[in-house]
This record gives structure tokens, sequence and C-alpha cells, in this order.
């Protein structure tokens, strides 16, 4: 496996120049609509060869609205509504009796539920969502049972070592509240109360700083059930949402945690371009090559914890994050680390050949692709990007930006953000003398 790994950091050297691979023919979407309801957008994505409808709620409520003190209150409130009565059944179960489904993720900028159901019932759905929005219950009684919950919950994410030095890196380069927990911890969840969560609601959860986007098969009445979503959330905006940064020195520093794994796991993490940025292409073209470059071939698509070594582009947060790990149950990770800084070197130093450029563009729109398949993503994406200026078309214009990106674009980028670092080191626990 040592030699293994030094090999194919030497093959990613030399793609620089390879032989040539035949270049797919592009791939694209249905074309999505935008309309605007207020200051909020409402984006539609019409598949007439679905059955089902997948509706992303975008509210401006994320981890950046927190304060440091307050981490945990953007997950409780979204919880918090999913408990909320209607029709005498919490909101979550209200849905699930109507055929539908309903979940909520927070992330750095947003607080988003996704809502899914057969394209018929998806307007009476939205209208129970709709009723929970405008009237919902933060009682003690339900907060206390949000609280159990998300404790829970986040007892169970320290348990995994990826996510644990992702969530390292994180609290490193952003600073505030950006860079905690999307839950909380147990500790910090404790000391939110009823009021707290409250009022996190009616100052974030505004109409101006929302949006909507549908993917799937559309009927007519889903449009005023949207509309009447929207009205349902108090009058206002905020202010865009930009997380600040750590400045990432030239010397990577290093962050160090111990957990119960059985060998390290290391996770780099770099700045990258927004995907709003002239760069977002050929940040998709560095996410493809260091996800790619080390990795074996496989029948199948192998899981975070399947694979030696892989890259992810996190752009749920304002700047955003390219991050590359190493599993050391699978790849020594030291000979990984010095692969990977042997390329992003190389990268910056000399242009990709033409027919090498083609494969990973080829492979990153396979990637993208690959995590957009399901309703909850393609509508997670069309809302994501359409907040990023991609005019009436986000995702397909986003792909756009992939085809674009040369040679001359990667090597710009691979300069820019390739070349400093913040290493986090998940190591094994230390046996207790005589153990």
């Amino acid at each position: 496996m040592r030699r293994s790994v030094a090999l194919c950091a030497l093959a990613a050297v030399a793609l620089l120049g390879a032989a040539p691979v035949a270049a797919p023919a592009p791939a694209r979407f249905p074309a999505a609509t935008s309309a605007t309801v207020g200051a909020a957008r409402l984006f539609t994505e019409s598949d007439a060869g679905a059955s089902l409808t997948g509706l992303q709620i975008f509210v401006s409520a994320g981890l950046g609205r927190q304060t440091p003190s307050m981490s945990g209150v953007a997950a409780l409130a979204a919880e918090c509504v999913l408990r909320t009565p209607v029709d005498g059944l919490p909101l979550r179960d209200a849905v699930a009796a109507g055929g539908g489904t309903l979940q909520y993720t927070v992330d750095a900028r947003s607080t988003r539920f996704y809502l899914e159901g057969l394209a018929d019932r998806m307007p009476q759905l939205t209208a129970l969502v709709t009723r929970a929005l405008a009237s919902p219950d933060f009682s003690p009684a339900t907060v206390a049972a949000a609280r159990t919950q998300l404790s829970a919950r986040a007892d169970d994410s320290e348990g995994n070592a990826i996510a644990t030095g992702v969530a390292m890196f994180r609290r490193s380069y952003y600073a505030g509240a950006a860079g905690l927990p999307a839950l909380g911890t147990r500790g910090s969840l404790g000391n939110l109360g009823a009021s707290d969560v409250a009022a996190f609601f009616k100052a974030n959860y505004v109409r101006g700083s929302a949006s909507l986007s549908a993917v799937g098969r559309i009927v007519p009445e889903l449009a005023p059930a949207e509309r009447a979503l929207l009205a349902a959330l108090p009058d206002g905006s905020l202010p865009p949402l930009a997380a600040k940064v750590a400045t990432i020195p030239a010397e990577p520093p290093r962050i160090v945690a111990r957990r119960d794994v059985g060998a390290p796991i290391v996770v780099i993490g770099f700045a990258a371009a927004d995907p709003g940025s002239n760069d977002f292409g050929a940040m998709l073209v560095l996410q493809s090559l260091l996800s790619n470059a080390f990795e074996r071939n496989s029948t199948t698509s192998l899981g975070l914890r399947e694979r030696s070594v892989g890259a992810f582009y996190a752009y749920d947060a304002t700047p955003a994050s390219l991050i590359f790990y190493v599993n050391g149950n699978r790849v020594d990770p030291s000979l990984a680390i010095r692969g990977l800084v042997v390329v992003a070197q190389s990268l910056a130093k000399r242009p990709l050949a033409p027919d090498v450029l083609r494969r990973y563009k080829a492979q990153a729109e396979g990637t993208f692709l690959s995590e957009t398949v399901s309703l909850a993503d393609r509508s997670y994406m069309l809302g994501t990007f359409g907040t990023f200026g991609y005019a009436d078309d986000p995702v397909n214009a986003a792909l756009g930006a992939l085809d674009r990106a040369t040679a001359a674009d990667v090597q710009r980028a691979a300069k820019r953000y390739l070349q400093r670092y913040i290493v986090a080191l998940v190591l094994p626990r230390q046996a207790s003398p005589g153990s």
C-alpha cells in the first residue's frame, strides 16, 4: 500500500502530460425558471417524468446568525418547528400521515427544510408546513424534548472521526459561530431556553431573506402554496452573511484530537473559491483531481470511510473551503500528505495538458451529477447556486462554469488556494498504563 500511494502521487504529477481520453457529451438537467415574491426567490425545475416533488425551503438562520455562546440554537429552532402540533400531530408526523417526508439541515448560511411527496399532495403538505411556520411551538416542554433529541445526535457525531477532523478544521478556519458544530453540543444546548429559541426564530425567519426551490413534477397548485408559505414568514430581510476567516500561515498549523479510532485520520483544509467566483469551475476540477488521483479504481462508488483518500468542496459557508482527508486505516497518512503536497505544488507550477484537463473535467462533471441524483440534492443545488448569481437556470449555469474552465484557470486556482492549508489530526486514544 505504501508503494501504491507513492506511485499514485508520481502518477498524478505525470498526468500533466498523459495519454488522450475522449470527453463524453455534456449531461444537463431540465432548464429551471425563477420568480420573485417581494425580495424572496422561487426556483422551479419541472421534470414531467417524475412522480414526486421535492421542495427546499431556505431561511437565513444558519450557524453564522448565532453568537458563539448560543451554539445549537439554529438546530433547536428547526427541531421545534418539526415538533409544532398541526391537526393534533407534530408537523413531522402530520406530513408523514399525508404521505410525505420532512427533514431539516443547518449549515453556516441557512437552515433549510426539505419536503418531499407525491406531486398531487404537495400543495396540501406545503400548507401543513406553512401553518407550523406561522405559529411555531417554542413552549418549554417542546424545547426540552427537542434538546434531548439534539443532544443524542450531537453525541453520535463525535464518533465519526472524519467528521471530527472536518469540524476541527472549520473551527480553526472560520471565526465566530460559522465554524461551530451544526447541532451544538450537549453542554451548549443545555444552556438554551425557550426564550432564546423564540428570539432566534423571530430575528432570522424573515420573508425577504428566504427562498424556495422545487424540483420534480410540478402541479399548478404548488405555486400559490409556495407563496402562502412565504407570506407566513414575518416581513423583513437580513444583510448578506459572510464569515470571517483566519489567515492560513505558510507553515501549516496542526490541530490534534484523540478519539476511539484504530488508526489516524487526517483532514487537510484549504481555502476555496465561492460558487459565484470566476475560479468555481477550476475548483471543481481540483476537487476531482485530488479526490481521484490517489485512489485505486473500484467497480462501485466508495463512501467516505471506504476510501483511502478523498476530497470534497464545501460551499455551505462563505468563503468556501476544500477538504482533503486521509483514512489511516487504509493508507499511511504521512505518505498521502507528502503526495498531496507534491501534486499541489506541481499544479501551481505548470498547467495540465489538454487531454488531462478533459479527463478531470469529465470526472468533475460525473461527480457533480452523482451528487445531484436525488430530488433533495437537486433542490439544494438549485436554491444554493441561485443565491450566487447564476441567473434563472442555476444548476446548468454552474455546470457551464466547469465547461469554461481552462488549464490556466486550474493552475491559477491551485496557486491561489492549494499552497496553504490547515492539518487536523484525529489520533487513537493513548492506552492507560498497565492496560
